[in-house]
């Protein structure tokens, strides 16, 4: 999967799924991934918002050369802040590419690349402490249980071929410390929690671990293609992405978590292969959509609709898109895009219906957004 790799870490970032190389002047220097800068204005005083309702769209940046940043936008009083964190904590920056970012009992995890780290704040962007770096190599994503979070990990000695030391890190949330990694070779990404169990899409080989986080007993469900990211039904069975990377089987899969089997498959030329929100669900995941993106070409967004089983096409000629997400407060639909790697990405918002409403300018290359109320 080397070829993947360059595009999604390197070529990629021409194009996707929350940084300058800037520091933090303290009395101490902190292994925060949050550093301060030299500004003539530094004594001037700054007004924090202490509001926290909005839609934050997590901009990647380009790998390896900074970038990252969080732009926030109020959709209700339709005002957009772009370098978010910045703003909400003066004379910081944010020093390590956002691969991905969730809430999780109002703190807000972002995991880093390049350093490689798990970075908290609380809904306010504020840090709520050092990042974390011991016992996470090459962060993904995540979800949360408890006082844990499970996040998938390439390793430290990812081949790209087959990802023989990539794993899950159990994190615990109070300690603020990894207590466990739990193997799993194949290049964990997606996770989703059904039933109690931890499913976990391998994007480097055609199968999803099943793991029980009572034994840490894994078992293994056969795909026709690696996959990427899960939505849930509301009885708590999965669909997921088959991406268009070694094979011709791309579309949606549907996993039974009561027997752990692969129920159907739904073909779909091209889903695409970006790290980011390539899959969404409406609010009562009874339409899903998906983006269909080959790369160097205009790609689309497809509803799925679960009662009849067919994909129909949603927004077409679309460039550069990265992801697409649900605004759970007025439905409307925020599509992620971004032309390349050193230029500022946009979204576009339409209405449930598909159509077009307006663009925003947010920062580089959008990947996925977080909606706080």
């Amino acid at each position: 999967m080397n070829n993947k790799l360059d595009k999604n870490m390197k070529t990629k970032n021409k194009s996707f799924v929350l940084k300058g190389k800037l520091l933090w002047s303290l009395a101490l220097v902190l292994a925060l991934s949050f550093n301060s800068c030299s500004n003539d204005d530094d004594n001037k005083e700054q007004i924090i918002n202490e509001e926290i309702s909005g839609a934050y769209f997590l901009n990647y940046g380009s790998y390896g050369n900074g970038g990252a940043s969080i732009t926030r936008y109020d959709f209700r009083k339709d005002a957009l802040t772009n370098k978010y964190f910045e703003a909400q904590n003066p004379q910081m920056t944010i020093n390590s590419n956002i691969q991905y970012g969730a809430a999780y009992k109002d703190t807000i995890y972002l995991m880093g690349n390049s350093a490689d780290e798990l970075i908290s704040v609380d809904l306010h962007f504020k840090p709520t402490g050092n990042a974390v770096r011991e016992g996470i190599e090459k962060p993904r994503f995540f979800v949360g249980q408890g006082d844990y979070l499970y996040i998938s990990c390439w390793g430290t000695d990812a081949d790209f071929k087959e990802m023989p030391g990539s794993y899950i890190a159990v994190y615990n949330t109070k300690t603020r410390k990894v207590e466990d990694k739990i193997a799993l070779p194949g290049g964990p990404e997606g996770l989703a929690l059904a039933k109690g169990k931890l499913y976990a899409a391998l994007n480097y080989r055609p199968q999803v671990a099943v793991i029980d986080l009572n034994t840490e007993a894994i078992d293994y469900i056969d795909l026709p293609a690696v996959s990427s990211y899960f939505v849930s039904d509301a009885d708590e069975n999965l669909y997921l992405a088959l991406v268009s990377s070694y094979s011709d089987a791309a579309g949606l899969a549907y996993i039974n978590t009561s027997t752990d089997e692969l129920e159907d498959n739904f073909v779909l030329d091209g889903v695409s292969t970006t790290y980011a929100s390539i899959l969404t669900a409406n609010s009562d995941a009874s339409t899903l959509y998906v983006v269909a993106a080959v790369w160097g070409e205009p790609g689309s967004i497809f509803a799925f609709d679960i009662q009849t089983g067919e994909f129909s096409k949603f927004i077409d000629n679309l460039n550069g898109v990265n992801g697409i997400e649900i605004n759970p407060v007025n439905k409307d639909i925020y599509v992620l895009q971004s032309g390349n790697a050193t230029e500022a990405g946009s979204v576009s918002i339409y209405n449930a219906e598909g159509v077009h409403q307006k663009d925003l300018e947010v920062g580089i290359s959008p990947y996925w957004t977080l909606f706080l109320d």
